[in-house]
This record gives structure tokens, C-alpha cells and sequence, in this order.
């Protein structure tokens, strides 16, 4: 009778052991308790497949924003993966920290203004203008936390979509010297009378940049409601026509075949892509000696 139950406890063990190891983990919740907000904050985080505790490898690190939207940080996370794992991977392996929007209106927002896109007053709107607020919390305590936490290499990228873009573009405007790139995909530069348009000439007043990159999509699609104009397209013009000394920029304006809601997954690739240009070698080079490589004139 003894014995039977020491094989049931032993299938148990081995039972539950087996169901542990199908699971298929992508990322960590965590919490941090921000003294600037005030508040218990929310992030997610994934980490590459080389990772090991106490090795020598040190990653890049990419925040974005909305991590809980539309399944972002699955298909973030999953991108970045498979694009540096690759045969002749695009871009290095990162540690992804996804941002949890808990209070999307108030943390996203650079100024306080009660009218919403389609042109209505919203009195919820009220909560608006905390951007700079949150850019605080997210230089001063969650950047640290993740420098404490796990072995970082100093670059940092930032992203954001729609509401979300707009801290992405403060960011840049504000405190440069925080991330080495920036992504914005279809930021609502409509806000506030397009208030982050307007602050563009007072950005390039700054000092010049240190080799900082920027990413920015849009659409050609407009809608009939307010905004009728596409700011983000008139923000690309700007960067070209008026560039900012130290910083590169990229952009991509789809045709009618993309709009706002379809062009944020295509968009994270793209961006990725154009950040990391250079970095994979061409498919042959694995073919190749790394004398040839290192020597290509030889060739």
C-alpha cells in the first residue's frame, strides 16, 4: 500500500513536470512603485533567447509603449525574436520592456485640452497633460530599474502608436540624450492644435544631436471627421525640409491600401529595419571565411 502511494506521488510529479515544460513563455509581468506618479505601474518584459544569469552578453533595450493593446507586446516580442535569430539576423537580440497603458489619456498627453479626435468637446479629457510627468517616471525609474535589473548596453529605443507617439516625439524633444532612437507610428500630431507640430521650430533651435534616429509612419488615408489634414505627413515634411543636425531620420507614408488601425505591425518591422541598417550581412557571408569577410576587397 506504501509503495502504490510513492508511485502516485512520483506520476504526479513527473505529470506536472511535463505540463510545466509545454508551457511557452514569451515575457515577465512586473511591478514598480513610482514615487514621481505616485503610483504601482505595470510592464512586461522579455528577454532574448541568449539570456543566462551572470553571463557576459549585454543587449539593447526597447520600450514601447501600449504593451496590453491589441496584442502588441506578442507580436513585438515575437518580431524581435525571430529577426535576431535568424540565419543572418537583421537586427541584434534586445530585452523588450513592454509599458502597460493604465492611464493612456493622461500619461500620452503633452498639454491639457478637452477636445478629442472627431473635433467634441470631452470633459473626461480632463485628466490630459501628464506626458512630461510620465517621461520623469520613465527616465528616472523604470530605466534604472531595468539597468539594476538586467545587463543592458546603454542603447535604448523608444516606441509609440497614435496617442502613444506623442511622448515618443516629446521625448525626443525634451530629453534627446535619453534614448539613441525613436519610433512613432502614426502619433496623433493632431492634439491640442497639432501642439507638437508647432514645437518643432523650437527644436531645432537645441543644441544638435548625437547620432539619434527616428522612425515615423503614416497614412494617406484621411478620415471625413476632424482631423480632416494628415499632421504626421506635414511632420515628415518638416524633418526633411528643416533637419534637425545630428538627427537621421526615416519615414513611410503607405497609400490608400494601409490606414491607422492596419499599419502598426508592418510599420514595427519597418522600423526595426531602417534603425539597424547595415547590420546583417548578406546571405553569403556565412558561406565565407572571416578572413573575406573582414577583408571583403579581397574578394
Amino acid at each position: 500500500m506504501v509503495k502504490s502511494k510513492y508511485l502516485i506521488i512520483i506520476f504526479l510529479l513527473i505529470w506536472s513536470t511535463g505540463l510545466q515544460s509545454s508551457e511557452i513563455t514569451i515575457g515577465k509581468r512586473r511591478t514598480i512603485v513610482s514615487e514621481v506618479l505616485g503610483e504601482k505601474r505595470e510592464y512586461w518584459v522579455s528577454l532574448p533567447a541568449s539570456f543566462q544569469e551572470d553571463g557576459y552578453k549585454k543587449y539593447p533595450v526597447l520600450y514601447f509603449f501600449d504593451a496590453d493593446l491589441n496584442s502588441f507586446f506578442h507580436v513585438f516580442t515575437g518580431m524581435v525574436r525571430q529577426m535576431s535569430s535568424d540565419a543572418t539576423p537583421i537586427i541584434p537580440e534586445m530585452i523588450v520592456v513592454g509599458i502597460v497603458s493604465q492611464e493612456r489619456v493622461r500619461d500620452s498627453s503633452p498639454t491639457k485640452s478637452l477636445i478629442e479626435y472627431g473635433g467634441q468637446r470631452n470633459e473626461a479629457l480632463n485628466v490630459s497633460g501628464g506626458a512630461e510627468q510620465f517621461l520623469k517616471f520613465l527616465n528616472r525609474e523604470l530605466v534604472a530599474e531595468i539597468n539594476q535589473e538586467y545587463p543592458t548596453s546603454g542603447y535604448q529605443i523608444l516606441a509609440g502608436y497614435s496617442f502613444t507617439g506623442l511622448p515618443v516625439i516629446q521625448s525626443l524633444y525634451s530629453s534627446p540624450e535619453m534614448f539613441n532612437a525613436y519610433i512613432a507610428i502614426d502619433p496623433s500630431m493632431w492634439w491640442d492644435e497639432q501642439v507638437m507640430l508647432k514645437r518643432y521650430t523650437e527644436f531645432l533651435r537645441g543644441k544638435p544631436l548625437d547620432k539619434r534616429r527616428l522612425f515615423v509612419a503614416t497614412s494617406e488615408r484621411v478620415t471625413g471627421v476632424y482631423p480632416k489634414e494628415n499632421y504626421v505627413a506635414e511632420f515628415i515634411e518638416l524633418l526633411n525640409s528643416r533637419p534637425k543636425a545630428g538627427l537621421y531620420v526615416d519615414s513611410v507614408i503607405y497609400g490608400g491600401e494601409e490606414n491607422h488601425h492596419t499599419m502598426p505591425v508592418i510599420s514595427f518591422y519597418r522600423a526595426l529595419r531602417s534603425l539597424f541598417d547595415g547590420y546583417m550581412l548578406d546571405d553569403q557571408a556565412r558561406f565565407r571565411s572571416a578572413i573575406d569577410i573582414i577583408n571583403p576587397v579581397a574578394l
